[in-house]
């Protein structure tokens, strides 16, 4: 079938990979994300994503290939990262041999890369700086993706920047240019300006804390950087909500709140050094109750969310915080029932081993 939003397609050939149980995998896993099938049939089946479609079809030169679709090119080029990236993990072998049948260019820039340009670095309280960067297209920018690599080259050193692979996906350099390449929030976007901004923990050490305090202080030379997506998920629909977070989630945090539906209510738990001291702005609808947690005081992201978790009924639950901490809170909240669908808990970060 072909569908009138998403008139961009390209199709993969899988080679040695059966029609059958490939279906039954990705139907199985639309069901986890609920998503939507659009189509059934003996040789084909398409399923909708947030961005585009992703399916199956009967391959040129091997029995299934792999199918996408999406409204523009950016879309389309990020559906194909992500079935090379699930193929990667099931076999490799194949994802290694898929060849897109657009045939975008290898080695060129991906088409969801951008370069931007700082245009300034502000205080946020003690703990955050406010970085807004300029380019020249952000129109992809929505609700529906948060979040982007802030791609920075490295120091005194030429940067090399990400292309596309052989087999249509994203690469990324490895060598002495390989940039830095975190995953950060967009906190606000100004599409009339092409104006993005995102806010940076500061923790000494951290390489894109070094990066913004050098550009603040007028080192012009590392102010252009890369930009990869939107990515990563989209606004909280829900009017009863649970949610948690350290500072690594307090810009998405922010963002969620202020766009929650009229009337939402619920609970959030902020984790700081020295709690709210943190100063780092986040407003909250009047039935959504802050609580505010001191890790100096012994306080406990993870701790406060299971212990909050009987009473919340039927709360959508997001949690953003250290990964074992994240797998904690996951791991108690599907033991008491609750659909891993409905769970949007991640681990931004990693503790010292």
């Amino acid at each position: 079938m072909s569908h009138p939003d998403y008139p961009h397609e390209a199709l993969a050939d899988l080679p040695g990979v059966a029609f059958a149980p490939m279906r039954q995998i990705i139907l199985a896993q639309a069901k986890a994300s609920k998503l939507s099938v659009l189509e059934d049939d003996p040789n084909r089946l398409t399923v909708q994503t947030a961005h585009g479609l992703i399916g199956l079809r009967p391959g040129a030169e091997a029995d299934t290939a792999g199918m996408v679709a999406a409204a523009d090119l950016r879309w389309l080029f990020v559906l194909k990262s992500a079935v090379v990236a699930q193929m990667q993990h099931m076999m490799p072998q194949v994802a290694e041999a898929m060849r897109w049948s657009d045939g975008d260019a290898v080695g060129s820039l991906p088409p969801n890369f951008q370069f931007v340009r700082v245009t300034k670095v502000e205080d946020l309280g003690p703990v955050f700086l406010r970085v807004h960067l300029h380019g020249e297209d952000l129109s992809s920018h929505g609700d529906e993706s948060i979040h982007f690599r802030l791609v920075q080259p490295p120091k005194d050193t030429e940067a090399e920047w990400p292309y596309i692979g052989d087999n249509g996906s994203l690469k990324w350099p490895t060598g002495p240019g390989a940039p830095h390449k975190p995953v950060y929030t967009t906190r606000a976007v100004d599409h009339k300006t092409n104006t993005l901004i995102t806010d940076v923990f500061i923790h000494e050490g951290g390489r894109t804390t070094d990066w913004a305090r050098e550009v603040q202080a007028d080192h012009r030379a590392r102010a252009v950087v890369g930009l990869v997506g939107p990515s990563g998920g989209g606004l909280l629909r829900a009017n009863r909500v649970l949610m948690a977070t350290d500072e690594t989630g307090f810009p998405a945090a922010a963002r969620l709140l202020e766009n929650l539906p009229e009337g939402a209510t619920g609970e959030i738990f902020l984790e700081a050094e020295h709690g709210a001291d943190c100063a780092y702005p986040i407003t909250a609808p009047p039935g959504v109750e802050v609580t505010w947690l001191a890790r100096a005081k012994g306080d406990n992201l993870a701790d406060a969310t299971i212990a909050a978790l009987p009473g919340a009924g039927d709360r959508a639950i997001w949690f953003a915080g250290e990964k074992g901490e994240a797998r904690r809170v996951r791991e108690v909240a599907k033991a008491s029932g609750r659909d891993p669908g409905d769970l949007r808990i991640s681990g931004f970060w990693s503790a010292p081993a």
